[in-house]
């Protein structure tokens, strides 16, 4: 029994022998934390708010840098090209990586299911929200059987792609009209009448919605939020098709992923590992949690192993991507 306790024991000490070479890698070195967002945005906030918290666990000083273009897609793939030593990390958009990953969009030169995930900040339920004039409900919307104008900036901004999965599943009678300038620009044309309805994050829809300047009339997720616990989920407000499950489904697996810390393909696996773990202590860590609750900026971990983004990548046939690609690039146009 000894002997076999000492085995156990030593078989542990490399592992905690390699976490404390990894950790004595990052003290004093740069770590290059990039924000595909000019400044002033969520992604940006939250990337300065985490930054200097990896600064006090490693050692490293940190520089967040703003690399707008592309949605993200310019920073992202500077990232993909980096040397796969752990010095180069981004606060990231998960859903608009993957949905221009799969609908092929041009400048895009990273692969998702290749890029190192080191945990989630944080999953926002969705809702849709809509000019003051239309019905209380979404259900009562869509009967009207009237054309509904989602407002969005691209087909592929989390605004269009969203609008366009919820007038399939729902077999609405539907127009997304893009050019607006981000979810600003979106929500203000939905207020004024300009557009009709607008499918965006749980904050934005919370704000836009102050004061009666829009409504929100469905949860677009498979379970409510907390913070509007009245509004039921399409799941429940709607008798799905098979067809239109899979549209919702398919969209929020890809939701899923959310706001989430990535680096660089490659990272040899005991540093990998070194990383998930300090992210993981940061984002559970109640003094995080709470700093970010001050400014309404909430802290939700997941771990790596939860997001399947090569999964979901993988799963997809090829006759139904295709089709995805057809509705989120070219359907609803008029």
């Amino acid at each position: 029994m000894a002997a076999g306790l000492l085995a156990g024991l030593t078989a542990l000490v490399p592992a905690a022998t390699a976490n404390a070479a990894e950790g004595d890698f990052f003290k004093g070195a740069t770590v290059h934390f990039f924000v595909g967002y000019g400044p002033g945005g969520g992604y940006d906030f939250y990337a300065r708010m985490l930054a200097p918290h990896f600064a006090k666990r490693t050692g490293a000083t940190v520089v967040v840098e703003n690399k707008p273009g592309g949605g993200g897609t310019t920073s992202l793939n500077h990232l993909f090209r980096s040397k796969p030593d752990g010095l180069t990390m981004q606060m990231l958009n998960g859903e608009s990586a993957i949905i221009a990953q799969l609908t092929k969009q041009p400048g895009v030169a990273y692969d998702m299911a290749k890029v190192s995930i080191y945990g989630r900040v944080l999953e926002e339920p969705s809702f849709v929200i809509v000019n003051p004039k239309w019905p209380d409900t979404m259900k009562e919307i869509v009967a009207t059987g009237k054309k509904i104008k989602f407002s969005a900036g691209s087909r592929t901004d989390n605004l269009g792609d969203w609008a366009a999965v919820t007038c399939e599943a729902l077999k609405m009678n539907c127009q997304i009209i893009t050019g607006y300038k981000g979810s600003k620009g979106a929500s203000l044309a939905v207020m004024n009448g300009e557009a009709d309805a607008l499918t965006i994050s749980e904050s934005s829809a919370i704000n836009y919605s102050k004061g009666g300047r829009t409504k929100m009339v469905v949860t677009v997720g498979h379970t409510r939020s907390p913070k509007r616990p009245n509004i039921p989920t399409v799941y429940e407000m709607f008798q799905l098709s098979p067809e239109g499950k899979w549209w919702f489904d398919f969209r929020l697996g890809i939701k899923a992923i959310g706001r989430v810390v990535v680096g660089t393909p490659g990272i040899p696996r005991d540093r990998l590992q070194y990383l998930q773990k300090v992210w993981r202590e940061i984002l559970t860590d109640p003094a995080v949690i709470a700093e970010g609750a001050k400014t309404n900026h909430d802290v939700k971990y997941e771990s790596p192993g939860k997001l399947d983004v090569e999964g979901l990548l993988e799963r997809l046939p090829a006759n139904k991507l295709k089709e995805v690609q057809e509705v989120i690039l070219k359907k609803y146009s008029s």
